[in-house]
Order: structure tokens, then sequence, then C-alpha cells
């Protein structure tokens, strides 16, 4: 078989992901005897000698993966469960952002963040508590066990005391001095955001990026030159290759690229590069051809093997996305491109193939950009053109201004202006894109649906490519389109998502087409310090794939309130805010009041009877009940909600009190759905209350391992009583609930 290699990693990826799942070893043996059967079948029958390695591989995959997902060790989990404090012995193995990673004498990896610097190599003590990763409690929510166990890491500790006792001095040790050594440098040299900037691009380190480049780099479609990758790679192996013209040199080359390799973090991408100019290398000195999509392949055999886990990482997946795109669509652009009536050579030969090698990284990974980042870019394949071929200006004026400022010749500058003037170009430039409309479509997480027609709008792709048939090329064009209507269709289904806003209260829903949100958590006491507004609602309405939220209701002014509403005022399109009626003032309202106002948000007061649209009604209080309101928890809006075929009582923080008043007034409160008020306490959810709503289901909001002991015994043992089943978010995490004739659908972020 002419290439034998994409096929060995594709059943090894298959176990891969099967291993994930972690399914049950009847369902596997199952499984993988069908795949021997297979692999028996064609190696007998067929003569096809190398299948019988299939089935292998795909055993292969699957038993590393499920290793990987499962890995647990009993003391470490029971220091976690305990709480209490721990000593750990331990060796500096690493640098991950701004943690240390810690490879303890269990031979456990460990995420530590300490005040105090420590290198590779040193061996210490940790004093501290140990602590088990997060799981993601929202679906938009940063995947921490996916990030860290990838890498390998189980555990993590905060600001523990550190006891230095010795240090090796490890290749780990003399690559991280350099590299601390090349940062001051650079912060020497350079402005802090350039500094930043050659920091990511030289040393592989972003950890100095601020929020604001980030965002403009992405948004432009350009963030990927941040990263250590293929480009970067490919410029340090030709400049060697210009110096080392020998074939016998590729060994100097390919030792320094696996140098320059770990000394930038071993990131998938660069691991990938660096494994693929390996191959190229060993081509050049045994005179063999070489094939861009076997090189691919074997670069992610070796990695998955090494680490399996790496196969659902962002880097990593894009990374071979883009490649992939251009090993399937690049020549096919540049014959079209060549079909282009331009007497221009020049323009032709740079312009144009340029442009078919940036539109065929692009195509595959724009469904990437789409499942991680909820968005893609529609100018990036022409911002690429700018900035692709004057990479090679910044990276390697910053290394000659950087070597040159070590040995101390003046001439750096130079260098240094010629960097720092193209960096402020690529500021302007991405600016500049960032205006234009449309420049960044906000879509949402992709379906399942959709994902599954993408991948076919590739192949037909290909096929229209391969066979010269117009009927593929439309065929793809109709899948796109079919994959964009059903994308749109299911996020667009009327639904409410009862957020995990830690001690706080956030709903987000869809009713008639249009968005609600209700509450927006919050437990920061500072108004300028980002909160769940901006680490929750926000990403979860981009999740959503939504632009704007049409109506806003706030129950009460309390922080874990209205606090992540505040936040994103200027941050989102928002309709309208409705408030209860009833007399506030706090500092955080005052502010909200203000910045509703420079953003042209009108803010209405609703009071019991109320109706907005023909979704939403205000059962309580009343301009009476709000004046003799005992705080402004009492104060709360009561608010039914029509999603669906369903109702939804928001019941903010009320108490009993408050309940026996609604009580009195003879008010229809029942409702299919009930967010049960004040996060479960005891003072909450009276029995009477409860019985009149005679919900099919409650949600309670609350934060683990809160201080105020929340869901309250009393409150869940009312809603046993009167055999309500009750979703908790400390432990079910973000509840979704999609009304229907039938019912109701629940989805939960966590089993």
């Amino acid at each position: 078989m002419k290439r034998p290699m994409p096929i060995f990693t594709a059943f090894l990826i298959l176990g891969i992901i099967w291993g994930s799942l972690s399914l049950n070893t009847p369902w596997f043996l199952a499984v993988s005897l069908f795949a021997f059967a297979v692999g028996f079948v064609f190696f007998k029958f067929f003569k096809l000698r190398f299948l019988i390695l299939l089935p292998c591989l795909f055993a292969l995959g699957f038993i590393l993966c499920f290793n990987r997902v499962n890995f647990s060790d009993n003391e470490y989990d029971l220091f976690c469960a305990s709480g209490e404090e721990v000593a750990l012995n331990g060796e500096v193995t690493g640098t991950l952002g701004s943690g240390k990673i810690i490879k303890t004498d269990r031979n456990v990896k460990i995420i530590v963040y300490a005040d105090r610097d420590l290198f590779p190599g040193d061996v210490i003590i940790l004093k501290g508590k140990l602590r088990a990763l997060s799981p993601q409690y929202n679906p938009s929510d940063f995947d921490e066990i996916q990030y860290y166990t990838c890498r390998g890491i189980y555990y993590k500790m905060y600001s523990p005391d550190l006891e230095i006792t010795g240090s090796k001095k490890t290749l780990s040790y003399y690559l991280y001095a350099i590299k601390t050594k090349a940062a001051d440098a650079l912060d020497e040299i350079y402005s802090e955001e350039n500094s930043a900037i050659l920091k990511a691009m030289l040393l592989g380190d972003k950890t100095y990026l601020t929020d604001e480049i980030k965002l403009l780099y992405k948004n432009s479609g350009i963030y990927h030159v941040l990263a250590i990758s293929g480009l970067h790679i490919s410029l340090i192996a030709a400049v060697f290759m210009y110096f080392f013209k020998k074939k016998r040199h590729s060994i100097i080359i390919m030792v320094f690229l696996a140098l320059y390799c770990l000394f930038t973090g071993l990131s998938p991408s660069a691991v990938r590069a660096v494994i693929m100019m390996w191959v190229l290398l060993i081509g050049r000195m045994s005179g063999r051809k070489y094939d861009l999509v076997s090189s691919l392949a074997f670069s992610a055999f070796l990695i998955l093997v090494v680490n399996p886990l790496y196969l659902f990482d962002c880097g990593f997946i894009y990374s071979y996305c883009s490649v992939l795109g251009i090993a399937l669509f690049a020549d096919p652009f540049s014959k079209i491109a060549d079909k282009v009536p331009f007497k221009n050579s020049i323009v032709r030969e740079h312009i144009f193939e340029a442009t078919a090698v940036s539109l065929s990284a692009v195509i595959i990974t724009k469904l990437v950009n789409m499942y991680f980042f909820y968005n893609f870019t529609t100018c990036d394949f022409i911002t690429n053109l700018v900035v692709l071929p004057s990479v090679a200006v910044v990276v390697v004026s910053g290394a000659a201004s950087l070597g040159l400022y070590l040995i101390g010749l003046p001439l750096y500058r130079l260098f240094a202006l010629a960097a720092s003037l193209v960096l402020y170009a690529y500021k302007l430039l991405a600016a500049a894109v960032s205006s234009i409309p449309f420049s960044l479509i906000t879509t949402g997480r992709p379906v399942f649906a959709f994902s599954l027609l993408y991948v076919l709008f590739i192949v037909f792709l290909c096929f229209a490519f391969k066979f010269k048939r117009k009927s593929f090329a439309l065929c793809a064009v109709l899948l796109l389109a079919l994959g964009i209507q059903i994308n749109s269709f299911e996020l667009s289904k009327d639904q409410v998502t009862f957020l995990y806003a830690g001690q706080g209260d956030s709903a987000v829903g869809i009713t008639e087409g249009e968005v609600f949100a209700v509450d927006g958590g919050g437990t920061k006491t500072d108004p300028n310090e980002a909160d769940e507004g901006t680490y929750t609602l926000l990403p979860y309405l981009e999740y959503m794939g939504k632009t704007r939220v049409d109506r806003v209701f706030v129950s009460h002014i309390d922080n874990d309130h209205i606090k992540g509403i505040y936040e994103i005022l200027d941050q989102i399109e928002i309709g309208e805010i409705y408030l209860p009626v009833g007399d506030y003032s706090s500092e955080l309202y005052t502010l909200f009041k203000e910045k509703a106002a420079e953003n042209n948000i009108p803010i209405y007061y609703l009071s019991a009877g109320d109706t907005v649209s023909e979704s939403f009604t205000c059962l309580y209080p009343s301009e009476e009940q709000a004046n003799i309101a005992a705080d402004v928890n009492d104060g709360s809006m009561v608010l039914k909600a029509s999603v669906g075929e369903k109702t939804i009582l928001f019941t903010g923080d009320i108490s009993k009190t408050a309940e026996g008043r609604i009580s009195d007034a003879n008010i229809d409160i029942n409702a299919d759905i009930i967010k049960i008020p004040h996060h479960g306490s005891k003072y909450s959810s009276g029995k009477e209350f409860i019985s009149a709503v005679s919900p099919t289901l409650a949600v309670i909001s609350c934060g683990i391992n809160n201080i105020y002991g929340f869901p309250s015994d009393e409150a869940l043992e009312t809603l046993s009583d009167e055999n309500v089943p009750v979703f908790i978010t400390a432990e079910n995490g973000a509840v979704t609930l999609k009304p229907n004739k039938k019912g109701i659908k629940v989805n939960t972020t966590l089993p």
C-alpha cells in the first residue's frame, strides 16, 4: 500500500476515542474481537498482511487512553477529600503557564502555584492542601481536567509552604535558566507589550500576553503566529540549512530543533513540527522522497502513543487540521489560481499561491474554531497574506536583537526597531480587520449533526477536486448549507439553562426565538473586578451563539444576582432590563444604572400583574409589598416565564414571609418548573408554597462547599415530601431544561 501510516494512525485514534468513553470490558472485548475478525479476513482472503496490525493498534489506543482517563492515586484522593494540609516530597520538572509541575515521590505529577520562584531540578517539600482538578460545571467553562490530564497532571496545590532541600542540575535546569535570562533581556529591549509578544513567539511563553492582545490577535485570525509551530520550526531549520548545507550536517539541525522544542515547552504544535522536520531531514540524508501526509500521520502516531489524551487538546487538533488542510487543498486551490487571467507572474506566483495555501490551511480549522471558541473569522486568509511572509522578519530580528544585547553589541537596537515596527503594523492590521463588519461571526458550539455534515463537506470537496466533478462540489455546498440550517435551528430551540454561578443565581433561556436572562451571579464586591458575568454568563451566551440578549430580568440588587449583569452591559447587546419595584440604594446599583444609560439600555420596573410580551408575568412584589419588605431579598421579583410548552417560576431570594404574602394575594403560582428561593435556605420553600406551585421538577442554585450550608436539609425534605425531583447546580453543574409536548428533557453538565 502506498501510504500505510495514515491508516495505522487512524486505527490508533479510533482506539483512543473508544478508550476515552471508558466503556466497560465486555463492550471493549466485543468491538476488539470484531476488529480482529476484520483484520483476519483481510489477512487470510485478501492477502493484505499489514491489516492484521489494525486491530492491534486499535487495542493499543484503547489501553493507553483508558489507563490515562481512569488514573487515580488512592492516597492523594484521600488527601483531597479530607481537606487537611499534607506534606509532599517532589522535584520540579517544568513550568506550565504561571504554575510549576512537580513530580512527587509517588511518581505523580501535580501543578503548584506558589509565590516563590522555582527552577526545574529543585528538590522540595510542599506543605498545603492538595486539591483534585475542578470539573467543568458549565459547558462553556475552561475544562481543567482535560487540559491538565492530557499533560499528565492530576492534582493541584495553591500557595503552599515550600522548602527547597536540594537541586539537580538537569538539562531542563540550564534551559530554564537561559529562558529566564532571555525573558529578562526582552523586557529591557522592548516595550511591555512587544516583550510579551516576543516571549510567546521566541520562548513559547504566553503568560505575559494581556487579554487585550490575545483578543485582538484572535479576532483578526493571526493568533497562531504567537504559538511555536511549524512556521517557526521551518524558519529556524531553513536558517540552519543555509549554513549547514551538507547532508551529514542534518544531524546537527535535528539536535538543535529538539533542544529548541524542549526549551519552548514541548507544545503539541512544536513537537509535531519538529518530528515532521526530522522526517524531512532523514529523507534528505537517505535520499528518500518526502511525503507530507505520511509525515503528518507519523508525527501524530508518535505523539499519541506517548500521550493519547493530546488527541482532545485544542492546540494539537488545530495544528494537525491546518497542515491537513494544506495537504488536501493547497495543490487544487493553486491550480484554480493558475487559471485566473492575470499577466503579472510575480503576483501570480506570490500573491495567488500564498492565498491558495492560506485558504487551504483555514478551511478545516473553521470547525475547530467553532468548537473551541464558538466563532470564526472571515478575513483570516487575507490577513495571513500580510502576516505570514513578515513573521520571518519578527523572528529573525527578535532573535538577533536578543543575541546582540546579551553579548553587549549596540547593534541590537537596529534589529529591535525592525521587529517593533512589524509588530506595530500587526496591531494596526488586527485592529482594522476587527473593525470590519462580519469579520468575526459568532456561531456557538456546533451541534453533532453540523460537525458531521461539515466533515462530509470536506470529503465531498476532496472528491470534487480529485474526480473533477461539479456534482461533488454541488453536494459539498448543499451539505454545508444544510449543516448551517440545522445548527441554527438547534441553537434556537426553546430552553432554559440554570448556570453554575458559584453562590449566586444566573439563568439563560430562549423562548419564541428571543433570548432572555434572569440574574447574572456574582461573588466579588469590587465592581471593577471580573466576576461571573465575564467568566460564566458571557462565555455561555457565546457558546449558544448569541450576540444579543433581548430581555434581562434582575430579581434584586444583591451582588450575587446583579453583578454578572453589570459586567456584560458593555460587552454584549442588550434590549431591555427589568427590575422589581422598590427603593434601592447601593454603590453597585448606582453604577449599574449609569452603565446601562451609557449603553442606551432602558430599565423598566415591574410590579405584580405586569406582563412583558406574552411570555413573562411578574407575580410579586406589588408596590405595597415592596414597601413593607424586610430587606431586598423579600423584595425579589417573582417571575413566571413561558418557555415552549412549560412554565418556569423564578423566585429570587424571597423568604417564607414573602411566600406567605404571595399566597395571601391568591396569585396563581402554579408552574411546571421552579427555581427554589434563596439557594435552598431553610427560611424559604415553605410546604404550602411548594404545594401551591406543584412543580414537576425543581432547581437549586448554590455554590460548592458554601459556608451557608445551602441547600438546607429542610428545603430538600420539603421537596422530597412533595415528590419533586431536584437538581442542584453545585452537584449537577449547569442544568439545561428543554420543554416539549412529551415532557421536559433535562441535561446536566455533570453526571
